[in-house]
């Protein structure tokens, strides 16, 4: 077997290379969406271009093989309002910037079997860069890995690892047929998700669940922030968020992959679901739903099970709500039988920042166990 090598992609070599990057990432387990390169060149779109970030795109051969892409950039910045920081991260996300969008499941792309030598190759490539202070992989479900990794090839000395902002996301087994999947909820997920469906139409109306075209998407947006506003004070999107999502979904209904449904109730809509279908799993990355008009019945649940009931009949065999909790209660907990953890790991090397965030970490951790002593 020819040795691993690594090159930086010039920039209009990326972003000329969808064919490439699309054809790696269906044979390898990286996420569909969030690691696609329709995903990430909109995303650098929007968020790297005039915001002083520079793209380093890795990509790794075997012999003239691509096995392996890792979508990485550089930005300068102050941490802790201090230190100057020169930061790698992973495309899709910016640390601690709470303009661009978040993006979860980041890591490389890679073939199967090179995953483990693709990030053991990209660590080395890292470290035999001197000009860094900063690496940063944020919501992803390899944190572990990540730091394993450094902890093995880096030093101790000058480095730091930390894993952090842990979360969770859920996903709902549809293999089975959507019969199937309502048979190993509980008795009360079962009824808000389909039971509750007879009830709604006989107190309020007809009940329908319609997809939208191509040319409702502009309006399919207009109702999601009209809801999203009812229940939590803001709009779903907005600004070059709201841009870049109507952007990205008239894109994904060329591909037959946007599964945008409105729930009408008696000629109301009162419910919007903004999905993402990319093969056998399907994305909800957003809902809103008007809280007034149905104070005894969940419209949100009843709407997410006619969403995977026409997604199971589309072939969806993992229907994923990604992270973040609910308003009230953690709903996702309910519907998802897979959890995957996600965290954020944070590699800081040089004289300052391990020393800064070394006595940050052992103070939080004093206040801690602080505060577990007098409670």
């Amino acid at each position: 077997m020819s040795a691993l090598t690594v090159r930086t992609w010039a920039r209009e070599e990326w972003l000329q290379g969808e064919v490439a990057w699309d054809q790696l990432l269906a044979r390898s387990n990286a996420d569909a969406l969030f690691l696609s390169w329709q995903w990430l060149t909109l995303w650098w779109s929007y968020y790297g271009e005039g915001r002083g970030l520079m793209p380093e795109v890795l990509a790794f051969y075997r012999g003239n093989t691509l096995v392996g892409l890792a979508p990485l950039y550089r930005r300068d910045l102050t941490r802790a309002g201090i230190v100057r920081t020169s930061s790698v991260q992973v495309m899709g996300l910016a640390w601690r910037d709470p303009v661009p969008l978040i993006s979860e499941y980041l890591d490389v792309l890679a073939l199967p079997e090179e995953l483990h030598e693709v990030r053991a190759e990209c660590v080395r490539f890292l470290l035999d860069q001197p000009t860094w202070t900063e690496f940063v992989i944020g919501c992803t479900a390899a944190g572990a890995e990540w730091r394993e990794e450094f902890s093995r090839q880096a030093s101790s000395a000058g480095h730091y690892a930390r894993e952090l902002d842990r979360s969770a996301s859920y996903q709902a087994d549809l293999g089975q047929g959507f019969g199937g999947y309502l048979r190993i909820l509980g008795q009360s997920t079962r009824r808000s998700l389909w039971g509750l469906r007879r009830r709604l139409a006989k107190e309020h109306g007809q009940v329908r669940c319609e997809f939208l075209t191509p040319e409702q998407i502009g309006d399919g947006f207009r109702d999601l922030n009209r809801l999203h506003q009812l229940r939590w004070r803001k709009p779903a999107f907005e600004g070059e968020r709201l841009k870049y999502h109507e952007r990205f979904a008239t894109s994904l209904a060329a591909r037959g992959e946007l599964a945008i449904t409105r729930l009408r109730v008696g000629g109301s809509v009162v419910s919007v679901l903004y999905d993402i279908r990319k093969g056998a799993r399907q994305y909800n990355l957003k809902l809103g739903f008007d809280p007034g008009f149905a104070n005894r019945l969940s419209l949100g649940l009843i709407h997410f099970g006619y969403a995977m009931e026409a997604a199971a009949e589309r072939g969806v065999i993992q229907y994923d709500f990604l992270a973040g909790p609910g308003q009230h209660f953690d709903f996702k907990r309910n519907l998802g039988q897979v959890r995957r953890r996600l965290s954020c790991v944070q590699i800081v090397r040089g004289l300052w920042l391990p020393l800064l965030y070394r006595w940050r970490d052992r103070l939080r951790r004093s206040e801690a166990l602080e505060a577990d002593y007098f409670e």
